[in-house]
């Protein structure tokens, strides 16, 4: 299980050493992070988040230090990482990664607006224009490609069914080629920042890659358009209304959208049960991927004409 990183005010302090940010006046403890040890600073140069990474790898850290400032090359709204006195984006504590990053004002909206999911489908298009920025992975870190960490396991065998059936519906029905490019992988509404009702940043890249482009539109409608773990149609049109003012669908991308929207779902639920059954068990939290599996359950209850004619309503008639 990870040992979560706990900083005093002296660990700070050894560590901004290393960094041209000024005299540390306060820090605070930041929650939420499941991999992260993360603590928001104000120093005499402005505000800032330090994070010790607890799960992850010194090379995935530099991959994805490298990811933001790809991205911050197209001044896309994201987090802008701090370099230390040697021109570093990451350092190495106690056999941890650790990074600085900018801290930026806003707030997580859980419940989200039409308008705003329209912005969500706008920005996450404009992702999928920037190139793809080297070292990304050509596959997704918990999709198809790892659900068979599951199978010969007795406990798992009935939701690795689940996940191997599905597996045989998608190869079958992807019958043409599908865009690819960077794709975020985990827009999830506790990754965006709004202030004053607009969109700011989108946060968390550690799982982008060079995927199918039709995938993150998916999962990104399963972290965003699923308000007290029900699947909204009508949400999901606004997202889809909001990215393709941007960037249009092909025709494969529409008739599979349901079909990837059902993937989200099935990969962050395959995530939570190997995470919390097998990397780092957890009784209270071990069916916590029954929830997925639910909302996976309602997108594939929706009839397929039905689902393509509500989420493409207007743009069929331009």
């Amino acid at each position: 299980m990870a040992k979560f990183t706990i900083l005093t005010r002296q660990d700070i302090e050894n560590i901004l050493g290393r960094y041209h940010l000024g005299t540390l006046r306060s820090f605070t403890p930041m929650a939420g992070g499941l991999a992260n040890s993360s603590v928001k600073i104000l120093t005499e140069s402005g505000s800032y988040v330090l994070s010790v990474c607890d799960e992850k790898e010194m090379d995935e850290i530099k991959l994805l230090c490298s990811v933001l400032g790809c991205l911050e090359q197209y001044d896309f709204p994201t987090t802008r990482v701090v370099e230390t006195r040697n021109g570093e984006l990451s350092i190495d504590y106690q056999g941890k990664p650790l990074y600085v990053k900018q801290f930026i004002a806003g707030e997580v909206v859980e419940k989200l607006s039409a308008e705003q999911l329209w912005g969500i489908g706008e920005v996450l298009a404009s992702l999928h224009e920037i190139p793809p920025c080297p070292g990304l992975l050509q596959y997704f870190s918990y999709g198809i490609e790892s659900f068979d960490e599951l199978k010969g396991r007795s406990p798992a065998a009935s939701f690795y069914n689940i996940l191997s059936s599905f597996r045989k519906r998608l190869d079958a029905a992807r019958s043409e080629p599908l865009p690819k490019g960077f794709v975020h992988g985990d827009l999830f509404f506790d990754n965006i920042l709004f202030a004053n009702g607009s969109l700011v940043a989108l946060l968390d890249f550690e799982e982008a890659c060079d995927y199918y482009k039709i995938f993150d539109l998916g999962m990104t409608a399963v972290g965003c358009c699923t308000p007290d773990r029900l699947f909204s149609l009508e949400m999901t049109v606004a997202l889809v209304e909001g990215y393709q003012s941007r960037r249009r669908l092909e025709d494969g991308e529409r008739r599979l959208l349901q079909l990837h929207v059902e993937y989200g779902a099935l990969a962050t639920s395959f995530w939570r049960y190997r995470q919390y059954n097998i990397r780092n068990p957890d009784l209270q939290m071990r069916n916590h991927y029954l929830a997925m599996v639910e909302i996976a359950r309602q997108v594939q209850s929706i009839d397929s004409q039905e689902f393509i004619e509500s989420v493409f309503r207007k743009s069929s008639n331009t």
